[in-house]
């Protein structure tokens, strides 16, 4: 923990969490921290895109071409996004270059 997130960081889920959807959000509970954390749909599409890693822009640009936003807000919102569920330890970062 505790790395910084950049465009180009690689994002997976953490192996010590179990997740489900709910009728197109999701649910997730950290198994390291006993912590629930939900998601709304755009949410839990990312987190269904982060169950194999992947990098940042790859995530951003499959929801530039799933949803209508503007490009600067989509990574802004993902950036947030992801520093809060590594914030609970519900994924793990790498920088590209450590690949």
């Amino acid at each position: 923990m505790g790395k910084t997130l950049s465009a180009n960081s690689r994002v997976v889920a953490s192996p010590e969490q179990v997740s489900c959807d709910l009728s197109g959000e999701a649910a997730i509970l950290s198994l390291k921290t006993s912590t629930y954390f939900g998601l709304n749909e755009v949410g839990a599409r990312v987190w269904n895109l982060i169950k194999e890693p992947k990098t940042v822009n790859e995530i951003r640009d499959t929801l530039l071409e799933e949803y209508e936003v503007e490009p600067d807000r989509c990574e802004a919102d993902l950036l947030e996004l992801l520093n809060e569920l590594a914030a609970k330890e519900l994924i793990e970062i790498e920088d590209e270059k450590s690949k």
